[in-house]
């Protein structure tokens, strides 16, 4: 027997429903963030009569402030589709499973829009009619998804219900005797917290890709610091130096009086190296050497350069440095020509002809046009630092240059070297 617990809802936190259905049985499987299905086989002693155990499905949802609609039957799917469907409680008989889904629409099945028309265009509009088709007829116009309709549209199983893993925390806390103040008894007392803690995540073949740490200070206030390394480890050499490294860039306002660190499970890092490839860096110093260059430089000067949605050229901003996966054995795409920029741009002097570029001189750069394509005009940013320029392609004896001229304040440049 099964159960279906469903919140009418256009968005509800996720996690919410299992939890409220862990309370019944530890056989749960999420159907989405507001459909939960219950396996209640074995609670017979429990609950003799399975109204009893809806009415207590429908009351620990009103405890948590939620209209929800339950349906009980001998097969998920009935008790999922006369859930989404039906309000309050339903209990369905066994054996009843397709006379209780007969009067429902073939929508609440989610079909793609082309197959609920041409069902429509068929006359089948509830799932009662679907049933009653010959299933080799459906497989002969649809294709195995005629059959699995029918199945569904009757109420059979087609798979066993799967239940969710529960969610594993890993947390661990340090109440201390003293307060500590300063990073040198932190770094001791940071051990004791993260061996455990990064020990329980090895056992379950897991990382952490973030850990937090709040820190209870003497004041009552808290300091709460989290850290995201360019890539998942369990390791606690590199996270006692990365949260080392946080700390000494800033320190919590008073003395330290409880540490309680939070990790961010992800599955564990599988690596596996070519025999003709050099080894790839370990991604755990790359995260020591990404905290060194953050506490180094200034503020947003260390990351990975990041596109803005602007004409500007050039114009980028400094994101979080995150690698993506190492390079195939695919072909390199075929060369093509690109713009080696001078930065910054070379200042120049330009005589023109008719409005058109004749002469440039400029460091390392100089000479008559040859030929010359343009002008290509961009403009934008009004609203903050307005930019204006005009761009010109030319031919000089020494190469293909790129040059432009800066509307605003009437200067030429040397933008770069067409290769």
């Amino acid at each position: 027997m099964y159960a279906g617990l469903h919140v009418p809802l256009p968005s509800l936190e996720d996690g919410i429903l299992l939890g409220l259905a862990r309370r019944f049985t530890p056989r749960v499987e999420a159907s989405g963030p507001t459909l939960v299905l219950l396996d209640l086989h074995g609670l017979g002693r429990l609950w003799p009569a399975p109204e009893g155990l809806g009415r207590a499905l429908l009351a620990a949802a009103e405890e948590r402030g939620l209209r929800a609609q339950v349906a009980i039957a001998w097969t998920k799917t009935a008790a999922r589709l006369v859930a989404m469907a039906r309000s309050g409680l339903t209990v369905v008989a066994a054996g009843g499973e397709a006379a209780a889904l007969a009067p429902l629409p073939i929508g609440i099945l989610d079909l793609g829009p082309d197959l609920q028309d041409l069902l429509h265009l068929w006359g089948v509009r509830r799932l009662g009619e679907l049933a009653a088709l010959p299933a080799k007829g459906l497989a002969a116009r649809l294709g195995p998804a005629g059959p699995r309709l029918r199945r569904l549209a009757r109420g059979e199983d087609e798979s066993p219900l799967v239940s969710a893993p529960p969610p594993e925390v890993f947390e661990t806390t340090l109440d201390l005797e003293w307060p500590v103040d300063g990073l040198e008894p932190l770094a001791f007392l940071l051990r004791r917290v993260l061996d455990p803690l990064c020990d329980a995540l090895r056992r379950r073949g897991r990382s952490a890709a973030a850990l937090t740490f709040d820190l209870g200070l003497v004041g009552g206030t808290r300091h709460r610091r989290i850290l995201r390394p360019a890539a998942p480890s369990a390791t606690p050499k590199t996270w006692r130096t990365l949260a080392l490294l946080d700390l000494e860039a800033h320190p919590p306002k008073d003395a330290i009086q409880a540490i309680t660190v939070r990790a961010e499970p992800t599955p564990a890092r599988s690596v596996q190296f070519s025999l003709l490839d050099p080894a790839q860096p370990s991604p755990e110093r790359l995260a020591e050497t990404l905290a060194r260059l953050h506490e180094w430089t200034a503020a947003g000067r260390c990351g990975t350069p990041v596109l803005l949605d602007t004409h500007r050229p050039g114009a980028f901003a400094v994101g979080t440095f995150d690698p993506g996966p190492a390079p195939t054995g695919e072909a390199p795409p075929a060369p093509k020509a690109a713009l080696r920029r001078f930065r910054p741009p070379l200042p120049a002097r330009v005589a023109l002809r008719e409005g058109v570029p004749a002469v440039v001189a400029a460091q390392g750069v100089r000479g008559p046009v040859l030929c010359c394509a343009g002008p290509w005009r961009a403009s934008g940013d009004w609203w903050d630092e307005a930019w204006s320029r005009e761009e010109w392609d030319v031919a000089l004896d020494a190469g293909l240059y790129r040059i432009f001229q800066d509307r605003i304040r009437g200067d030429w440049f040397v933008e770069g070297e067409v290769d």
